[in-house]
């Protein structure tokens, strides 16, 4: 009886290629906490050097790095998240990409208003920050990183 070996074929994903990411929920320097995880999916077709797709549609997963809600006296909101990981069937690609957000100072109205009055100037808040759903952003593969093939359709897909 003759052995046979079944050698799976793999894709190499390279370290620092570029994809499109999209963020697929609303993030706010209200409501999210550091250590908050959000979902992501690739948002447009990767063609690799070797001619494979990576199609639209695989999902992942971010991270909110910092938020910080608005505050008295002007202070801004703040938030600073970051790309964790695309997931392509059982297989994960790391990505390395950040994106951060800071809301509107209004130091000129709280000086005016603690010359004028001060009992109001604890009142006066800056903004909070928020990005919207579909947010585009950019991130780069962190590590290279082989994929086994047939590569499984984009979660939604249907052959």
């Amino acid at each position: 009886m003759a052995a046979t070996t079944a050698s799976a074929q793999t894709i190499k994903v390279p370290e620092g290629t570029e994809m499109v990411i999209s963020i697929d929920e609303k993030l706010s320097s209200e409501s999210s906490h550091e250590g908050d995880r959000f979902s992501i999916s690739l948002d447009e077709d990767l063609k690799l050097s070797d001619g494979t797709v990576l199609r639209a549609g695989y999902r992942g997963v971010g991270e909110v790095v910092e938020a910080r809600d608005n505050g008295a006296l002007g202070k801004n909101g703040k938030l600073n998240v970051r790309l964790v990981y695309l997931k392509v069937g059982d297989d994960r690609i790391k990505l390395r990409a950040t994106k951060g957000s800071k809301g509107e100072t209004r130091v000129g109205a709280t000086v005016a208003t603690v010359i004028l009055f001060w009992p109001a100037a604890p009142f006066i808040r800056g903004k909070d920050v928020s990005i919207q759903k579909g947010t585009i952003m950019t991130a780069f593969v962190d590590q290279d990183t082989s994929l086994p093939t047939p590569l499984p359709s984009p979660p939604g897909d249907i052959d």
